[in-house]
């Protein structure tokens, strides 16, 4: 299965709004949405990574960071309703190896008789390998299958993740980016601004007396 890429678009009109309630300049504005951008980014990031092991039964969260990827592209300030910027999501929804999974190998038929082996875990399910043997290689027990006729070389089976993952991870993290990016946002620029309102109140103070 080919990686699965998700692209988010910022509405600008609740900033708009939260800009004018605030009263706060289009220079905080920028610097509170690059801040909360990235903030958002490292926030999805993990989500999506606790998504992917619990969805997966993954062993271990080294197997799915390669898995994940943000990017995001350059942006500049524009009118309300104007797109100021993208985050994308990129997700490696390709098969992954057994061995980094938890779940249970079983055999196919019987020893004199064998028909393949099973693979089953709690979050994918059974998958069934017929052309497939239970074997430790390399100090690594799975699933594997021969390349060719002969005994050696083998090649470790691997079990799909697609189906069980992709609308999961559209439901669950596309629907919550927008609000966690205005939850970063919103905290953000009402520093900024309060900030900058208490190093001017200093300054008249401070002028006062002058």
């Amino acid at each position: 299965m080919l990686p699965q890429t998700l692209l988010f678009d910022i509405d600008t009109s609740e900033i708009a709004r939260l800009q004018a309630q605030l009263s706060a300049t289009s220079d905080q504005v920028a610097a509170a949405y690059d801040r909360a951008m990235k903030r958002t980014a490292v926030t999805m990031k993990s989500r999506s990574l606790a998504l992917m092991r619990d969805g997966m039964d993954a062993r271990s969260l080294k197997a799915i960071r390669k898995r994940i990827h943000t990017y995001r592209s350059s942006f500049g300030i524009r009118k309300a309703g104007q797109g100021m910027g993208e985050l994308k999501l990129w997700f490696g929804l390709n098969d992954i190896s057994l061995s980094a999974l938890k779940g249970r190998y079983s055999r196919i038929g019987t020893r004199s008789n064998p028909a393949g082996a099973a693979f089953t875990s709690g979050a994918l399910g059974r998958q069934d390998h017929h052309d497939g043997f239970i074997a430790r290689v390399n100090n690594r027990r799975s699933i594997y299958g021969r390349k060719g006729r002969s005994r050696w070389p083998v090649r470790e089976k691997k079990a799909a993740i697609y189906d069980s993952l992709h609308a999961e991870i559209e439901d669950d993290i596309f629907a919550e980016l927008p609000e966690v990016f205005m939850q970063h946002f919103t905290t953000d620029l009402k520093g900024r601004v309060a900030a900058n309102d208490l190093i001017r109140t200093r300054q008249h103070s401070w002028m006062k007396h002058v």
